[in-house]
């Protein structure tokens, strides 16, 4: 796509939401995957945990101009010294740790994929997000999420039947076991 961008003297951006996630799940640098962009946008406050933020990165005349549509549009914000405080931790704690949530959602994917009813290839999971279908359990995705509730326990409903599952630094080991096992109970003949 960047060919076409670039054959048309088109601007090429990439939302990086969950480039780091991409990163960690694979051999490739963030340089990497942004080389086909001519800006991109890293979200300090997914994986890695900052309650807010995110950074624009771009050619300098770019940031300038965006620094100054945001001014103009009242996007200052007058106390963010704490929240950029918290976008340098993320970055500096917690992007070593997305691999983590990769295992934790590989652990989940795997616990799901055996029950019965559950559409899920957990082989194609690499990241800590995935989707899988509760169709064959005569269940909806709103039903499920009902009866997980009263656990402390909540997929994100998609569709109908479809539902998607995202681990993070919130979500550990054991809360990951615990949803399978409350899974496994909820769906029991």
């Amino acid at each position: 796509m960047s060919n076409v961008a670039r054959k048309h003297g088109l601007a090429m951006h990439m939302d990086g939401a969950r480039l780091l996630n991409a990163v960690a799940a694979s051999n490739h640098t963030a340089k990497d995957f942004a080389d086909c962009a001519d800006t991109a946008w890293i979200d300090l406050s997914k994986g890695l945990g900052c309650p807010v933020g995110a950074v624009l990165a771009g050619p300098k005349d770019f940031i300038d101009e965006a620094w100054w549509w945001k001014q103009r549009m009242g996007g200052a914000l007058r106390q963010s010294g704490i929240l950029a405080a918290a976008g340098l931790y993320a970055l500096d704690h917690n992007v070593e740790r997305l691999a983590d949530d990769h295992n934790n959602a590989r652990i989940l994917a795997d616990g799901l994929a055996v029950l019965p009813g559950i559409a899920l290839d957990a082989a194609l999971v690499e990241t800590n997000l995935f989707y899988f279908d509760v169709a064959e359990t005569g269940l909806t995705a709103a039903q499920v999420n009902e009866k997980l509730a009263p656990h402390g326990i909540r997929f994100s409903a998609m569709g109908e039947t479809l539902l998607r599952a995202v681990t993070h630094l919130d979500v550990d080991e054991a809360g990951v076991r615990e949803a399978v096992a409350v899974m496994t109970e909820i769906l029991a003949p």
